[in-house]
C-alpha cells in the first residue's frame, strides 16, 4: 500500500503543472457555463441559441486566460530580472519555472487550439439558431435581419470576419508547431508565430460589435397602459444591451508587460551588435564563433544569446548557448550546428565573406535551466553531438577554478558518432583534468566519452579482475545479462578485434601522464589502441588523441552506454541523495533518461530530478 502511495505521490509531483492547469480550465470553463446557464438576464437569448450560448461563452474566458498567460514565457527580459531576483529568495520555485516555461508555453498553447476551434464550432451553431430561432417579439435580441436569413450573411458581421480570422491564425499556428512541420519547415513555424501581432488586435476588436445582448433587469423600466374604465395596467416589456466585453480586463497586464520588454529587447538589441574575432570550423560540420561585444555582457554559465545575421536574414533570431564567458576582454564563444536552412547560409556566408563586413547582433544572455549544473553539489550531465555546448562553460570554469565549491562533483556523459567530434572538446578537457589533479581534486570530475559509429566491429570482449589481471575472452555472443543488471559491476568489460593481448600491455605505463592513470583508465586507453586496429587514432589529421591527450582517451568508450549499470552505478554511490540530472540531446535520449530516473526514484532511495533543454 505504501508502495501505491509513494507512486501516486510522485506522480502528482511529476504532473504538477499540468494537474493545476486542467483544473483550473475546468473551473473556469464549469463556473462560466452555470452562470450562463442559470441567470434570468439571459433568458430570451438562450431561448434562442439554447446551449450553443453556454458553451460559447464557456469557452471564451478560457479563451482568455489562454491568451493572457501565454505571453509570460515569452518575457524574456522580464523573466532574466525575476529569476535574478528570486535565485536568492526561492531558487527552487523560479528554477521550475525556468524549466517548465517551453512546455508550459505548449501545454497553453494546445489549450488555445481546442478551446479556440470549439468555441468557433458554437458560433457557428448560434449563427444557424440566430436564423432559425427569430424572435418577432423582441426584434434588438436578434443578430439576424429576419426568420431564416442565410447563416453566411451573418458571418459577415464584424464579430464574424474577425473571429474567422482568428481561428486561421490559431490553426495555422498549432499546425507549424508540431514538430513534423517545424523540423522541415521551420520558417514556416517562425513566420507563422509572428501573426500573434494581428490576431491580438483583433481579439481586441472581436467582442466590441456587441452581437450577444443581455436583458437589462431593472424594474423602473416597466410600462403603463390607461384603458377606457380608467383603469392602468402596469406591464414589463424587457430591454436589452449588448454583453461588456471583459477580454481588455484579462489581456491588459500581460500585454503591457510583453510589449515593454519587447521594446526593452528592442532596444538592447541595437545597441548589441558584434565583431566577429574568429571563425573555426570543427569537425561534425560545428563552427566555432568567437564575437566581441562593445557593451558589458553580463553572462553565466548555461545561459544563451540570440543570434542574429542581416546578411542571412533581417528577421530571424537563433537562440545558442554560450559556451565561453566574456571576459575583460568582452570575448565570447558559440557552436553553431550546421543544420537547416539559417546556419547553411550562414556557414557560407562565413567561408565567402570578410568577417569584419558580416553585420551580427545578439539578444541576450538569457537565463537556462542549465544554469543549476554550477548550483548543484552532484551535478549528472549527459549530452550527445552538440548538446555538450551548455557544458562546455562549466568545463571552462573548472579549469580557471579548480578550488571553487559548486559544482563539488560532476558525472559528465557525452555521446558522439566519431573520433573526430572529439576533437573539439578534447583539448579543454584534457586540460580541466590535469588542473583537478594539480588541485588535488582528481575526482571532482567523471568524464565519459562514448563514440556510437566505428569503422570496425568489436568481435570479442576480454574480463579483468580487480587485481588488474587478464582472466579469459568471451565472443560478443556469449556476454551474459550482466549489461542489463541494475548493479553496478565488479570487473569492467572491454571490446576488442581479434588481436592477441598481452598482460604486459596493460600494466607498464610509458610516460609521467600514463603513470597518473587509474587501472581502469590504463586499460581503457590500451582498449582504445587496439580496438581501432592501430596504435595511433587521428582526430583531425594532425594531432594524435593516444600521444597528446591520454587523461581523455582513456575515458573514450565504445557503443552506447548500458544505462541500467550506469544508474546503478550513480545509486549506489549516491545513496539516499536528491540529485539533478541535466541532459542536452535528441528526443530519444531525453525520454530514455526522463524514464530512467523516473523508475530510479521509485525503486531506490536515491531520487534524481531529471532537467532538459532544447531549443527546436
Amino acid at each position: 500500500m505504501a508502495r501505491f502511495i509513494n507512486i501516486g505521490c510522485v506522480y502528482l509531483k511529476q504532473r504538477f503543472f499540468l494537474i493545476s492547469w486542467i483544473s483550473l480550465v475546468i473551473y473556469l470553463f464549469y463556473k462560466t457555463f452555470i452562470y450562463y446557464y442559470n441567470s434570468r438576464q439571459f433568458y430570451y437569448l438562450r431561448q434562442i441559441l439554447g446551449v450553443g450560448l453556454c458553451l460559447s461563452r464557456g469557452t471564451a474566458t478560457v479563451l482568455n486566460v489562454c491568451c493572457a498567460i501565454i505571453l509570460l514565457p515569452l518575457c524574456k527580459k522580464m523573466n532574466q530580472k525575476l529569476y535574478r531576483l528570486f535565485s536568492k529568495l526561492c531558487p527552487g520555485l523560479f528554477f521550475l519555472w525556468l524549466e517548465k516555461a517551453k512546455s508550459f508555453h505548449m501545454t497553453v498553447g494546445i489549450t488555445l487550439v481546442i478551446f479556440g476551434v470549439t468555441h468557433s464550432v458554437s458560433h457557428f451553431v448560434n449563427l444557424w439558431n440566430f436564423s432559425r430561432n427569430f424572435d418577432e417579439e423582441r426584434i434588438e435580441i436578434n443578430l439576424a435581419r429576419y426568420k431564416n436569413e442565410n447563416p453566411l450573411n451573418l458571418l459577415m458581421s464584424l464579430a464574424g470576419v474577425t473571429g474567422l480570422s482568428m481561428l486561421l491564425i490559431i490553426i495555422s499556428m498549432g499546425v507549424t508547431s508540431t514538430r513534423v512541420v517545424r523540423r522541415r519547415l521551420y520558417n514556416a513555424f517562425w513566420y507563422t508565430h509572428h501573426l500573434y501581432l494581428p490576431f491580438m488586435a483583433l481579439l481586441m476588436i472581436h467582442p466590441i460589435s456587441g452581437v450577444l445582448k443581455e436583458e437589462i433587469l431593472d424594474s423602473s423600466l416597466g410600462t403603463s397602459h390607461m384603458f377606457e374604465n380608467n383603469e392602468t395596467l402596469l406591464y414589463y416589456v424587457p430591454q436589452f444591451r449588448a454583453i461588456k466585453p471583459k477580454t481588455w480586463l484579462w489581456m491588459a497586464l500581460p500585454l503591457t508587460c510583453y510589449f515593454l520588454d519587447l521594446f526593452w529587447r528592442i532596444f538592447a538589441r541595437n545597441l548589441s551588435k558584434v565583431d566577429i574575432v574568429k571563425v573555426r570550423h570543427m569537425p561534425g560540420r560545428t563552427i566555432s564563433l568567437s564575437l566581441r561585444s562593445h557593451q558589458n555582457l553580463s553572462c553565466r554559465i548555461g545561459q544563451y544569446v540570440l543570434v542574429q545575421c542581416a546578411d542571412v536574414s533581417m528577421i530571424e533570431w537563433h537562440p545558442f548557448t554560450v559556451v565561453k564567458i566574456p571576459t575583460t576582454e568582452k570575448v565570447f564563444e558559440l557552436w553553431i550546428k550546421v543544420k537547416g536552412d539559417w546556419t547553411e547560409a550562414l556557414e557560407k556566408v562565413l567561408l565567402e565573406q570578410e568577417h569584419d563586413k558580416i553585420s551580427v547582433l545578439i539578444d541576450g544572455p538569457f537565463s537556462s535551466p542549465m544554469e543549476g549544473v554550477c548550483k548543484s553539489e552532484i551535478a549528472i550531465c549527459v549530452a550527445a553531438g552538440v548538446g555538450i555546448t551548455p557544458f562546455v562553460a562549466m568545463l571552462d570554469n573548472l579549469c580557471r577554478n579548480p578550488r571553487s565549491r559548486n559544482p563539488g562533483r560532476i558525472h559528465l556523459i557525452w555521446i558522439v558518432r566519431t573520433e573526430q567530434e572529439i576533437a573539439k572538446l578534447v583539448e579543454l578537457a584534457n586540460k580541466c583534468i590535469s588542473e583537478l589533479r594539480d588541485a588535488n581534486r582528481p575526482d571532482r570530475l567523471h568524464l565519459e566519452v562514448y563514440v556510437t559509429h566505428s569503422k570496425t566491429i568489436a568481435t570479442h570482449t576480454i574480463q579483468i579482475n580487480k587485481r588488474g589481471d587478464l582472466t579469459h575472452i568471451l565472443k560478443r555472443d556469449k556476454l551474459c545479462e550482466e549489461e542489463k543488471s541494475l548493479l553496478t559491476p565488479k570487473y569492467k568489460r572491454h571490446t576488442l578485434i581479434d588481436v592477441k593481448i598481452h598482460k604486459d600491455f596493460v600494466k607498464k605505463p610509458q610516460n609521467y601522464e600514463d603513470a597518473l592513470l587509474k587501472p581502469i583508465d590504463k586499460r581503457n586507453k590500451i582498449d582504445i589502441k587496439m580496438s581501432n586496429g592501430e596504435i595511433n587514432i587521428k582526430i583531425d589529421g594532425k594531432r594524435d588523441l593516444i600521444k597528446d591527450y591520454p587523461l581523455v582517451a582513456c575515458r573514450i568508450r565504445r557503443g552506447r552506454p548500458y544505462w541500467d549499470r550506469v544508474f546503478g552505478f550513480w545509486v549506489h554511490l549516491y545513496p539516499g541523495h536528491h540529485i539533478n540530472l541535466f541532459c542536452c540531446g535528441p528526443k530519444n535520449l531525453v525520454n530514455l533518461l526522463r524514464n530512467k530516473c523516473k523508475n530510479t526514484s521509485l525503486n531506490t532511495k536515491t531520487k534524481l530530478t531529471f532537467i532538459h533543454e532544447a531549443f527546436s
